[in-house]
């Protein structure tokens, strides 16, 4: 991510600097005149840089003139000023382009400068669908949330947004009008509870009408939030960015309790809580279902002889492997050391054969420089297809094939016959 500085206090500037560089992925480009930053842009390309910071007065440019002079190239920016009244404010808010207007006051203002870079830098890998019977106010909402660069879907009713949303799960943000044919803002949010939580995906509602009780009507069926059109882009922008850090922050509290810190995979706890319904689900759906267990082999070996870093790497690897080659509804977890468990439903006995020898296969094609003259490691596979036992028992049947495997030459696959 480019982007470009332009602040007439070295001290400033500096300190600006110092918090950006908190984030990786960033180039700074940093101008303290109007003539530098408009030759920077030349150079390097308007479509290059994702935002700009700038104050409002430069010694080539005292009036502001540096800030429709970045807008025209369609750069989002965030002015960042110690001049502040409000007739100047409100107009520079308004202007197409400007994200937000800082004060610079603190400390905490500076921080506050930085996490919205953050916020903007993230939200490039963020889905958001915008549903509004209304083209003018789809294209108005769309805009805005591009210019917050988030990445924007786009439909005219909650029917076209459902559909949208099946071919695309990793949607988490919908903004939503009330009033729309053929299904409202109502039944959309409805619709969208029932698969998902209100910590999974963001639904803000949106509604010109001045009715008091519609906020309190949408938030009761699962909106997260209500806002009244017309609304300020400041605004907007302030409600969406508190609610994706709401849902960020949860996810990260959710993965601290649920998933392996080294590896990223579910943990043990997490395994035995999912897999239990998981299975009984697949049981009761009476859809073929089996259960892997598999490990590292010779792994302490490779602990003692190049250290626990090189150990650490090989756990991290081998567990995005697994990820890769298992499918998108299979649960992997590391129960613990280099031992990992997987659970697998609708699949059947040749298929299973198929995807644990490409997932052994893929394990071992992978070479590691910091395994020196070994150069990769190899996994043993104990798998058990299920047959009603509870989940206890076929970590226990799939844990004596793993015992099998490594008992009859390690590197292979054993199946309970």
């Amino acid at each position: 991510m480019r982007l470009l500085l332009v602040e007439n206090s070295k001290t400033m500037a500096s300190m600006i600097l110092n918090e950006l560089m908190r984030f990786e992925g960033i180039e700074v480009d940093w101008a303290d005149k109007m003539q530098d930053a408009l030759a920077f842009i030349e150079k390097n390309g308007a479509e290059n840089y994702s935002l700009a910071i700038s104050c409002l007065n430069l010694e080539d440019a005292p009036d502001g003139e540096m800030i429709p002079a970045i807008t025209e190239y369609q750069i989002p920016i965030i002015i960042f000023t110690a001049k502040f009244d409000d007739i100047t404010r409100d107009e520079l808010v308004q202007m197409p382009g400007v994200v937000d207007y800082v004060v610079k006051e603190s400390q905490s203002t500076l921080r506050y400068l930085s996490n919205m870079v953050h916020r903007l830098i993230a939200n490039r890998k963020i889905k958001a669908l915008v549903v509004d019977d209304s083209r003018t106010m789809r294209m108005h909402t769309s805009g805005l949330l591009r210019q917050y660069q988030f990445q924007v879907l786009e439909a005219m009713d909650g029917q076209e947004a459902l559909k949208i949303l099946e071919k695309n799960r990793d949607v988490k943000l919908i903004v939503t009008d009330y009033n729309m044919p053929n299904m409202d803002g109502f039944e959309l949010t409805k619709a969208i509870r029932e698969t998902y939580a209100k910590e999974e995906l963001v639904v803000i509602g949106l509604s010109g009408l001045d009715v008091g009780s519609l906020s309190a009507r949408f938030i009761k069926v699962g909106a997260n939030d209500f806002i009244t059109k017309p609304f300020l882009p400041e605004e907007f922008f302030c409600r969406i960015t508190q609610n994706i850090d709401l849902i960020e922050k949860t996810k990260a509290l959710v993965d601290m309790a649920t998933k392996d810190f080294l590896t990223g995979l579910y943990n043990r706890r997490f395994f035995f809580e999912k897999g239990v319904g998981k299975l009984n689900k697949l049981y009761r759906d009476r859809k073929p279902c089996a259960l892997a267990m598999l490990d590292i082999d010779h792994f302490k070996s490779v602990n003692d002889t190049f250290g626990h870093d090189v150990g650490d790497e090989v756990l991290k690897v081998v567990s995005h492997l697994l990820v890769e080659y298992a499918r998108p509804d299979d649960l992997v977890a590391r129960l613990g050391g280099e031992e990992f468990c997987i659970l697998l439903g609708d699949i059947s006995r040749s298929e299973l054969e198929v995807l644990f020898e490409r997932m052994r296969a893929a394990i071992e094609d992978r070479h590691f420089d910091s395994l020196e003259d070994r150069k990769f490691v190899t996994t043993s596979f104990g798998v058990v297809i299920a047959e009603g036992e509870d989940l206890d028992s076929l970590v226990k049947a799939a844990d004596e094939l793993l015992y099998e495997a490594k008992q009859t030459g390690r590197n292979k696959v054993s199946f309970k016959d």
